[in-house]
């Protein structure tokens, strides 16, 4: 097997960064960013409390939500599947497909597939044997870990949100009792002069002092995340103040279309600004732009074009791939259908992901490989005796090496035709870098300034001009008028 060039930390980042369909990466970055924008700005225009409120609950929630899956799923892996015997490993697309061994999808393809490959994976066939062994109770296994994890972070958040509130009613509370304990110091000491007459008549007039589905949702995290997130919506939502509810509508709503709606579609774009305006193939991960595989295939193109063992063999796959673009289209209502429903068995593109997969084993040497490993689109496993290799024990889309495939080719014929590798693939890089940020820092402005912005404005509009918070502002009256009563009855 070709060895995998190390990848620098900075490369880590950006690819993890970059990553809008698998990773949460972007969804910290984007979540930190914006958190910070939102309370800095509540703090700012909506007043003390107000953005306390803000700062707690979105820093709060955000370590719950992106945090709470995966450390409730790593704990789960360490102690109930450490005891059953089950490896954790498997993918939930590969235990739930329903085919059996024909469908490259399978836990039984893996199975027989590793078994073919001799006694280097002997250590995943017996891992994907044991597994098709005790199937139903690796798939209970995997129910439990998605149910335990999803509603126990959805508990987590639900504490947060409702503590959050606790928390306001205490220190309004507690202020309006010191405000209402310094105007009884004040009727003490001129109760019987014109002035306090005065005061005692207009007291009423005072203003407040604030200012997806099934398998893809189990084995993909961003979507397991969205599951919760519909959890803090519904919280959020039925759990809102009177007053409060339009502004957190509106909020969530910004936020799920700009981190899940959104990010993909800026990423292409940003792709597409690379390729027309810049001239730059940007598509391909941040790691593998990086790496010395891509220079060296470029290097060994500029010499003699054709040349290149990376673009042989992509090129190979891309033919080998092009067999399943021949399939009937289908409607946005069919394609919906099979996404909710699981799709039915295609058999033209199931053997046409056999013979991509088959190419990948039989060229595990392949520089192409080692693209491959660093853009994740194949999984690695690591023997007891510390080895490398490439895994069957996560389902292998096909698509997806076709994608990343075309994007090696284009980056490595562009920069073999620009004369000066070197500088082209640090060029290319550079904006690749800048692409990532982008993308994270428009999401972070829309969610966390330009939202706040407009529901602060919208705020003002209904208001009469006043930016309080209606439910802070409705929370101190409350007070204000329970504790003045109780004191009038005390007098």
């Amino acid at each position: 097997m070709a060895e995998v060039s190390k990848v620098s930390t900075i490369s880590k980042i950006f690819t993890k960064l970059g990553d809008n369909t698998g990773s949460l990466v972007p969804m910290y970055a984007k979540d930190v960013t914006s958190d910070t924008l939102t309370s800095f700005t509540y703090f700012k225009e909506g007043g003390n409390r107000d953005g306390v409120e803000k700062t707690f609950e979105e820093f709060g929630t955000g370590v719950v939500w992106l945090g709470g899956i995966p450390f409730i799923k790593k704990i789960f892996d360490k102690t109930v599947y450490k005891k059953s015997g089950i490896n954790p490993e498997i993918d939930a697309k590969r235990l739930f497909d329903s085919y059996g061994e024909k469908s490259v999808d399978s836990v039984e393809f893996a199975q027989k597939k590793a078994a073919s490959l001799g006694e280097k994976f002997k250590e995943q066939a017996d891992i994907l044997a044991d597994t098709v062994k005790n199937k139903a109770k690796a798939k209970n296994l995997a129910l439990a870990k998605f149910g335990v994890a999803t509603a126990l972070t959805g508990l987590g958040l639900y504490g947060i949100i409702t503590y959050k509130q606790k928390q306001t009613e205490k220190a309004i509370e507690k202020q309006v009792k010191e405000k209402l304990a310094k105007e009884q110091v004040l009727k003490d000491s001129i109760s019987d002069s014109e002035v306090y007459q005065t005061f005692k008549g207009n007291k009423k007039q005072n203003k407040p002092s604030f200012k997806g589905l099934g398998t893809f949702i189990m084995s993909n995290p961003i979507a397991n995340t969205s599951l919760v997130d519909c959890v803090i919506t519904g919280t959020r939502l039925t759990g809102a103040r009177k007053g409060e509810r339009f502004e957190v509508g509106l909020k969530e709503a910004c936020e799920i279309a700009f981190i899940y709606g959104l990010a993909a579609p800026l990423q292409k774009g940003m792709e597409l600004i690379g390729k027309n305006v810049f001239k730059r193939p940007i598509n391909l991960d941040y790691s593998a732009l990086d790496s010395d595989v891509i220079k060296m295939a470029a290097e060994a193109e500029k010499t003699s074009k054709g040349s290149s063992k990376l673009v042989q063999d992509a090129k190979a796959l891309l033919n080998i791939a092009a067999n399943s673009e021949n399939n009937p289209k289908e409607s946005f209502i069919e394609k919906a259908k099979g996404f909710i429903k699981g799709a039915k068995f295609n058999e033209k593109a199931n053997e046409a992901s056999k013979k991509a997969i088959d190419f990948v084993f039989d060229n595990q040497d392949s520089p192409l490989m080692d693209v491959f490993k660093k853009t994740g689109d194949i999984a690695t496993f690591k023997t007891k005796e510390g080895v490398e290799q490439l895994s069957l024990l996560t389902s292998i889309d096909s698509n997806k090496l076709k994608t990343t495939a075309k994007s090696a080719v284009d980056i490595v014929e562009n920069a073999a035709k620009s004369g000066d590798v070197t500088k082209y693939l640090k060029q290319t890089k550079i904006l690749k870098g800048a692409a990532i940020i982008a993308n994270i820092g428009i999401s972070a402005v829309l969610m966390g300034y330009l939202q706040p912005k407009l529901n602060l404005y919208l705020r003002k509009k209904l208001n009469n001009g006043d930016n309080t918070n209606p439910a802070i502002a409705q929370l101190t009256k409350q007070y204000e008028q329970k504790f003045s009563f109780e004191g009038n009855k005390k007098a």
